[in-house]
């Protein structure tokens, strides 16, 4: 009798991983769900959704749908890659995405460490997005999912083959309306759960949240520039603002003034008008492509500088060593430095990278 696949699957307490486990299962798989403890204890009760409560609902599905489940401790490396690094990008000015880091160093890597301990011959998740073979080059595919309202492509543009070829997406060619009626179908308890939409470890605001975990008091106040450097005023502390803020800046004028860039190495917090925030050139840094072999240079291709940004027409000028600079067919405005920028063939994932100015 042949053996049945052995696949983990990251259970967070929603509704989509735990479709996502009931899914595999009916499939044939056997199904290990994993929870991850991502947060201090004395921070859990303050998340919207990485709570104790989301453990227990994580853990009740496991038993209505008669699979084993784990909960594992991921603090110290998330801690490590996503809160510290989302702190420490904050302060120099940029404006990361913690939900990208989360996928890079943790989601994926940590179910995939675990994967010999249980003999697990594949790792799952929840997410919105499709992963194909061609078995003509032998290489793996990252698509966007069926419902472009729920695509989560976005988030997962760094993972590599090697990794690719381990993970399942069973969500990918469903909508959300779907994945609920059949929640509802299988009398899973969090089957009309509300979704979070927040940062898991921010419970408020991006500022209160950096207050209250760095003494903000080094952080000197500074002037506020034009783009040929003349004062304009003062700023109090750069942590306080983002590209294409427009009020609060602290500074009279006639005409609407937003924050072009955040200049770090200076202090100074550059400002201008509407029309100078556009640019055609964008420079990613930590770039990778999920076919290392593809050629990119002097190729068309769709980008998404946000999640939920409709996406735009880019040629890419240069790439190589973790590096591409792109340029797009049309003006864009707040290209902020830290935010993802994720290339597209159609619905291909071709490969992304952080934005540097």
């Amino acid at each position: 009798m042949k053996k049945k696949k052995t696949v983990l699957v990251g259970m967070s307490g929603g509704v989509d991983s735990s479709v996502c486990a009931a899914l595999l299962k009916k499939r044939g798989y056997n199904v290990i769900g994993i929870t991850m403890q991502l947060l201090p204890d004395d921070k859990v009760q303050e998340s919207t959704c990485c709570n104790l409560s989301a453990i227990s609902d994580a853990k009740r599905v496991a038993q209505k749908l008669g699979i084993r489940h784990y909960t594992i401790n991921s603090r110290e490396s998330f801690k490590k890659n996503v809160i510290d690094s989302f702190i420490g990008e904050y302060l120099k000015g940029q404006t990361p995405n913690p939900c990208v880091e989360c996928n890079r160093f943790i989601k994926f890597d940590e179910l995939l460490k675990k994967a010999p301990t249980f003999d697990a011959d594949f790792v799952a998740t929840g997410h919105y997005c499709l992963r194909t073979y061609s078995p003509k080059t032998k290489k793996y595919f990252l698509k966007k999912g069926k419902d472009p309202k729920k695509d989560q492509s976005y988030f997962l543009y760094m993972i590599p083959q090697e990794k690719l070829s381990k993970i399942i997406f069973p969500l990918g060619g469903y909508n959300k309306t779907q994945i609920r009626e059949m929640a509802n179908e299988w009398g899973l308890i969090n089957a009309n759960k509300k979704e979070s939409q927040e940062i898991c470890f921010v419970p408020k605001s991006y500022k209160d949240y950096i207050e209250q975990n760095v003494d903000t008091s080094k952080f000197a106040s500074g002037n506020v520039v034009d783009i040929d450097g003349n004062k304009l005023g003062e700023h109090n502390g750069l942590y306080n603002y983002t590209v294409g803020q427009r009020k609060g800046l602290g500074i009279t004028s006639n005409i609407p003034k937003y924050v072009l860039k955040i200049d770090f190495k200076n202090n100074h917090l550059v400002v201008g008008d509407a029309d100078e925030l556009n640019t055609q050139i964008i420079n990613i840094k930590t770039f990778t492509k999920i076919d290392t072999d593809e050629e990119l240079v002097g190729k068309t291709f769709s980008m998404k500088l946000r999640y939920q940004m409709s996406d735009i027409k880019i040629t890419v000028s240069k790439e190589g060593n973790e590096e591409a600079t792109i340029t797009t067919e049309i003006p864009q405005a707040f290209v902020a430095s830290g935010q993802s920028a994720v290339l597209y063939d159609k619905d291909r994932v071709v490969g992304g990278g952080v934005i540097r100015t």
